[in-house]
């Protein structure tokens, strides 16, 4: 008697579980391509402001050196 109602459950539960990692990795993607795309807004708009021309960018970013942290203390 308890056997057959569980099983329904444990179907339905199965399937919302499904559905539940189907959105959550769906969010993720959509996160990490926000995630890339702001990244390259960034530093394009870095490049920008230090009013380089494309050659220039295009040999820092070869480099791969990336700029410097500093800490300014108050």
């Amino acid at each position: 008697m308890m056997r057959t109602a569980l099983i329904p459950l444990r179907q339905h539960l199965r399937a919302a579980l499904q559905r539940q990692k189907e959105i959550m990795g769906y969010n993720l993607a959509a996160l990490q391509y926000m995630k890339r795309r702001n990244e390259a807004e960034r530093t394009a708009q870095f490049y920008e402001e230090e009013g380089w021309d494309e050659e220039k960018v295009r040999a820092r970013i070869a480099d791969g050196k990336k700029r410097k942290r500093i800490t300014l203390k108050s």
